[in-house]
């Protein structure tokens, strides 16, 4: 009977703490509305102000395992991003970190769009080894594109472009 007690309670602990983990994952939802109130933060603020706070690793644009970075388009740069090996690269240097396959060209245009739109690539993870399937939304914020991004092995660009639209 004491195995079976403790058997049942190595299953739930086990259920709890997957449970906390899955809830620490962005969702679809928030990174739009971040996106979207980031969006309207670039326009409203001076750049330079206003792009340094999405530099931070702790700050209001990174949240759960994912964060807001911002692209300048334009001129082909990454503008704001909280990791400093990223800040400041050409667009065109965004790589999918499986295929190698060029992305910020994508993401470029995707931001055309009136309500912005979806991108699909690997990359990194925040806290976690090795590269994860990520689809970002991408929006366009005056000069600038504000995305953000959620890990997700099963959710695709087409089934999210509703999401953007709302």
């Amino acid at each position: 009977m004491n195995k079976l007690l403790l058997g049942v309670a190595a299953c739930c602990a086990v259920g709890l703490s997957a449970g906390a983990w899955a809830a620490d994952a962005a969702t679809a939802d928030e990174v739009v509305s971040k996106v979207k109130e980031a969006a309207t933060a670039v326009k409203a603020s001076s750049a330079d102000v206003v792009l340094s706070e999405f530099d931070k690793k702790d700050g209001k644009w990174a949240w759960k395992d994912t964060y807001v970075f911002v692209l300048d388009c334009e001129h082909g740069v990454v503008k704001a991003h909280p990791s400093e090996k990223v800040k400041g690269i050409k667009v065109t240097e965004l790589k999918d970190k499986a295929t190698s396959q060029e992305f910020g060209t994508a993401l470029c245009n995707a931001a055309k769009s009136t309500h912005g739109g979806w991108v699909e690539y690997m990359w990194t993870k925040p806290g976690a080894e090795g590269n994860h399937r990520k689809v970002a939304y991408i929006l366009s914020a005056g000069n600038y594109q504000v995305a953000a991004g959620v890990y997700d092995d099963k959710l695709t660009a087409k089934e999210l472009e509703a999401k953007s639209a709302q």
